[in-house]
């Protein structure tokens, strides 16, 4: 488990990595407001992934681990049902597209959108992929997919200097599509030599509708996520003047969802892990493993929210353009934010493990009645900090009433040293808050030092507290489990 959380987290590390990269070079080469409408398209698909994405690859890794179903007649069946949203989603995208250029006021959107259409189809039979092999629990398979995907996406830098120079947005969404597809390939040839796992399932066969209904609740639950996450830059492009302020607030979303990138590891792996002990009828066991999850995921992800939340201004400065600096308070609140959210979502694959989603529709529904007006409220009063300090707000509530619920059904998964973890992480921002607003840090590279400084001086006092074990480590590292 330990092995397989630590591949799914340096595939995450690599992803936003490869990610700053492409961004770096967009804001440090392209006009703020072009730079904003390359996150108005991410953004858009990063929306519709959450459908084609989150829905098939959760399902198929909750039923093939608990091996309750006939594994070849549940991959076909939600491949189906994988095909029906990736052609709704085709569609909305290719013939919508002038809708979109209307709604952002850009009627250049309408080109990138039916470029963007092409996106749909190769993301969508990649996360069945990934879902196969979290199934199985072939972490080390669906980690190495994860982790050769945001490499291959580097290529969009090339592809933007030497065919795309005056029209960055078409290289991106050229750049993703071949790494997608190129994955793609190689994650089927990777599955041949597995082949004969799904036979090792049960006899029942799955009903189309369960399906179909395990998918769409699943998606249903991360279009909430990616509402909280996403919408805000959405809004600050329609609502937020000028127009530079998307690219402002784009890049400080670069930086906020770091947190949220990395817990993907957790919800990957603790959905397959916990379902198969629960299946198991070992349910000590599974609780033990959802609570050494979750205190490593605030030992190891929440200092990192921390540090860029108390550290805002001088990152953004630093990396992009001191007239960065405006959206420092958004990302001082982003930052925490989005660890909420990550949070969130790794509860509710506990709460669902049962395979109810009644809990988490209901948080979907509700979050959506609130959260839409309240960012367009906030944007149009408060500008870009207060729409991120609304979206705070929003996940810390999410997380709380979450966590009350995952406590009732299944067992509380905050043990008392996790509320060490958190209380040394309050006082982590609050020293880095007082010494980057003490200090003026000029560079990158001194931002890093003090980075790397902080979280080492971190790391010491996890190990003198007897949170991390440098045992515990070793064995982990050595561990043949995928």
């Amino acid at each position: 488990m330990r092995r397989g959380l630590a591949l799914n987290i340096v595939s995450n590390l690599v992803f936003f990595i490869s990610s700053y990269c492409i961004h770096y070079y967009l804001g440090s080469t392209v006009p703020a407001a072009s730079y904003g409408v390359v996150g108005t398209i991410i953004t858009v698909l990063d929306f519709e992934y959450m459908f084609v994405s989150n829905g098939a690859r959760q399902s198929l890794s909750a039923h093939i681990s608990s091996r309750n179903f006939d594994i070849a007649d549940l991959i076909r069946k939600t491949i189906a049902f994988q095909c029906l949203i990736v052609v709704f989603f085709f569609l909305v995208n290719f013939i919508g597209s002038p809708v979109f250029a209307d709604i952002f006021h850009d009627d250049s959107l309408q080109f990138y959108f039916k470029l963007a259409a092409f996106l749909i189809p190769a993301n969508g039979f990649y996360v069945v992929v990934l879902g196969i092999n979290d199934g199985l629990q072939r972490f080390g398979h669906s980690a190495f997919l994860s982790t050769i995907y945001p490499i291959f996406k580097l290529g969009v830098i090339p592809l933007i200097i030497f065919l795309f120079p005056h029209d960055p947005v078409s290289g991106v969404e050229l750049g993703y599509l071949l790494a997608m597809v190129a994955t793609i390939i190689i994650g089927l040839i990777l599955l041949i030599p597995l082949r004969h796992r799904f036979s090792q399932g049960g006899n029942e066969r799955i009903h189309f509708s369960v399906v179909a209904q395990q998918t769409l609740s699943f998606s249903f639950f991360f279009i909430m996520v990616s509402i909280v996450l996403s919408l805000d830059t959405l809004v600050v492009k329609a609502v937020v003047e000028p127009d530079s302020m998307a690219g402002y607030y784009t890049g400080a979303m670069n930086f906020g969802k770091t947190s949220y990138y990395l817990l993907q590891a957790f919800a990957v792996v603790i959905l397959p892990i916990v379902s198969r002990l629960v299946s198991a009828n070992k349910r000590r066991e599974a609780l033990g493993a959802a609570q050494e999850l979750v205190l490593i995921a605030f030992a190891f992800v929440l200092p990192l929210a921390m540090i860029i939340s108390s550290t805002s201004g001088s990152l953004l400065a630093t990396f992009y353009h001191p007239s960065y600096d405006i959206a420092a308070p958004a990302l001082t609140f982003l930052a925490p934010s989005s660890f909420f959210m990550g949070m969130t979502v790794v509860l509710n694959m506990v709460i669902n493990i049962r395979r109810s989603n009644h809990f988490s529709d209901i948080l979907s529904i509700v979050s959506l009645i609130i959260v839409i007006p309240m960012f367009i409220v906030s944007a149009r009063f408060g500008g870009i900090t207060y729409l991120a300090l609304s979206s705070m707000v929003c996940t810390c509530i999410a997380m709380i009433i979450s966590y009350l619920k995952a406590r009732r059904s299944f067992g509380n998964m905050f043990t008392s040293t996790t509320w060490k973890v958190i209380a040394i992480n309050c006082g982590i921002w609050i020293v880095l808050f007082a010494v980057t607003h003490l200090v003026t840090i000029r560079s990158l590279p001194e931002l890093a030092v003090l980075y790397a400084a902080v979280y080492a001086g971190y790391l010491i006092c996890m190990v003198k507290f007897g949170v991390v074990k440098p045992s515990s480590l070793l064995a982990a590292m050595h561990s043949k489990q995928s």
